[in-house]
């Protein structure tokens, strides 16, 4: 077993408060569409297409022959959990519980994202949890008549190339731009900002976050910033890989609302705390803190995504 330490934050002098990271809500949690789970597995219907065209007097009606099948959410869990001497509980100036709590939020959205949003190889169950929107507009689905890499563009990020991203997805049959999203790692903020039309005008435009919700937009669409946006090899809560912009519709980003029992949270995603005075803990004098998420998630269809990967 190990536990975290924290002798260094029990000074004989010194301030009280421990200097945390902001706390970053996921993209996927606030954006996508919630869909309640009653089990860890749920067949989530999707409608073929449906065949229109011009009847001629006494002619038969065009019969539609689209394939009507479904996505597939599986509730998978992401948490972790912090071991705390109850010494130390006891004497630091500072609030143990509520700071890992804080940098347990942080993690899990950025986690969330990565796995969601971001990550190369197919959904495993363990290391990668589900097929994110980078791999799904990499493969193809031909229910729906979707070719791999359709909607995926890489290369610097100009104007060309992002108006060009965004035109994958305006000029076809899933485009509503009432539920158009973007969601980008914030190393193109940077670019961004240098970037502007024929005309000179910018097209990203910066407003003041409210309540830590980004009021950016690129193009007139909102903006969505998350560090989960870069490529990785399986789910992490640091990846490094090749940074991404993606622009999709919310509806089709489903998030599958599973249910954790109280033993693991008090709510989900959430938090459970276990002091020493019984449990685990108790021959050892040591609380447990738990951080914990169930989500399922799928993407409704490819055709509504598009990729941006900055490869240079």
């Amino acid at each position: 077993m190990a536990r975290e330490t924290f002798e260094d934050w029990i000074p004989i002098e010194g301030g009280d408060t421990a200097i945390q990271a902001i706390v970053r809500g996921s993209v996927t949690e606030r954006l996508g569409r919630p869909e309640p789970m009653a089990s860890d597995t749920k067949w989530v219907p999707r409608s073929g297409d449906f065949a229109i065209g011009a009847v001629a007097k006494g002619a038969a009606y065009g019969e539609t022959s689209g394939v009507n099948d479904y996505v597939e959410l599986i509730a998978r869990k992401v948490g972790g959990a912090a071991r705390i001497a109850e010494e130390d509980l006891l004497d630091s100036p500072v609030d143990i519980v509520n700071t890992k709590k804080n940098d347990a939020a942080r993690n899990m959205a950025i986690f969330f994202d990565n796995a969601t949003l971001a990550t190369s190889a197919a959904q495993n169950g363990t290391t990668i949890l589900y097929d994110s929107v980078y791999r799904r507009v990499r493969t193809a689905d031909t229910n729906v008549g979707y070719v791999a890499n359709a909607n995926y563009l890489s290369g610097s990020a100009t104007y060309a190339n992002l108006s060009n991203t965004l035109a994958l997805i305006e000029d076809s049959i899933w485009y509503d731009d009432s539920g158009l999203f973007i969601a980008a790692s914030p190393v193109y903020k940077s670019v961004l900002r240098n970037i502007v039309d024929g005309q000179g005008r910018p097209i990203f435009n910066e407003s003041p976050t409210i309540d830590g919700i980004s009021r950016d937009t690129l193009f007139g669409i909102p903006v969505s910033w998350t560090m989960g946006a870069r490529v990785s090899g399986v789910n992490t809560k640091a990846p490094t890989g090749f940074p991404l912009l993606i622009a999709g519709q919310r509806s089709l980003l489903i998030k599958g609302m599973a249910k954790l029992t109280p033993t693991i949270a008090t709510s989900n995603p959430g938090f459970a705390m276990q002091r020493a005075s019984n449990g685990v803990g108790f021959l050892t004098d040591e609380a447990l803190m738990k951080a914990a998420m169930r989500r399922a998630f799928a993407v409704g269809a490819p055709n509504a995504f598009a990729v941006f990967e900055k490869t240079s």
